[in-house]
């Protein structure tokens, strides 16, 4: 378990070392390429959380359905 858990840390950080060092180039700084990051950092964690809520409420739904039901 500790490898497993030590191969995804290093998986999660390469990865994102290496999307930093692309925006880099492309954008021309890490300013810049840090401020991309937080964007599409932002956005996936707004379309986490919308996705939790409506799980969250369909779920609510479905037990209400079922004591509906007795």
């Amino acid at each position: 378990m500790g490898k497993f858990l030590y191969g995804l840390i290093v998986l999660f950080a390469s990865v994102f070392l290496i999307l930093l060092i692309f925006f880099r180039i492309t954008e021309g700084s890490f300013a810049e390429a840090g401020a991309r990051m937080d964007r599409i950092m932002g956005v996936a964690a707004e379309e986490t959380s919308q996705a939790a809520e409506e799980m969250a409420r369909e779920t609510d739904e479905a037990i209400r359905d079922l004591n509906d039901g007795d």
